[in-house]
């Protein structure tokens, strides 16, 4: 394993600190040495002689010190470092793991549109048995039509069409609450014979009443 030193200075011939906290990388895989943020070097060698290691730098390694009894300190070198320590990835190996990663990305990707396309079509022929099944039990004949306060209504005004809520009814007009121009509240009477069709009763739409800031 290439070990770097310093080649000059009053360190020559001594460990790097990469070094030194590579060893203590692989020295707590077993237990634990905690070096805080932007130690220096004298910090981190003081941190370890109180924890009972000292650097050997001729063998790359830290060596247990004796303090007065026999510690249990494993000797920490560099095959420890092989053993414990992922070997960096070369740039070939990067480039593989980064394709394979992206590949799972889009797979995953394409997995979710799949599920959502799926998902539409079976709420869009949900919505459409609905759509059938109103048109068969709701008669939009005004004769039959069954006018409520709090029921939700198709209406049109100057052929646009609009959904409110029936806050009045009359014999020839339906006073309907709805939105209007910049997103107003505006109840107008409509002629029954302007209104389309019913679309539900007052459980039908909660949240239209909601919008509409409710009648009762």
């Amino acid at each position: 394993m290439d070990v770097k030193r310093y080649k000059a200075g009053t360190l020559k011939g001594e460990l790097t600190t990469a070094e030194i906290r590579k060893l203590i990388r692989a020295h707590n895989k077993a237990s634990s040495i905690k070096i805080p943020p932007k130690s220096s070097r004298e910090d981190i060698i003081g941190i370890l002689k109180n924890a009972g290691y000292s650097v050997n730098h001729e063998k790359a390694e830290l060596r247990p010190v004796s303090k007065g009894k026999v510690q249990k300190l494993k000797v920490i070198s560099q095959k420890t470092i092989e053993a414990e320590l992922p070997k960096p990835k070369t740039k070939e190996e990067k480039e593989t793991a980064r394709k394979l990663n992206l590949k799972k990305k889009q797979d995953k990707e394409a997995e979710l549109i799949k599920k959502g396309a799926t998902l539409q079509r079976l709420i869009s022929k949900k919505k459409d048995k609905e759509k059938l099944f109103k048109k068969e039990t709701i008669s939009n004949n005004k004769k039959d039509m069954d006018f409520k306060i709090g029921d939700t209504y198709l209406f049109k005004i100057k052929n646009k069409e609009f959904q409110g809520i029936a806050s009045k009814i009359n014999d020839k007009s339906v006073s309907m609450t709805f939105r209007w121009v910049n997103d107003k509240t505006l109840t107008k009477p409509i002629k029954k014979e302007d209104i389309v069709e019913r679309l539900g009763g007052t459980d039908y739409d909660e949240d239209l009443m909601e919008r509409y800031n409710g009648l009762r």
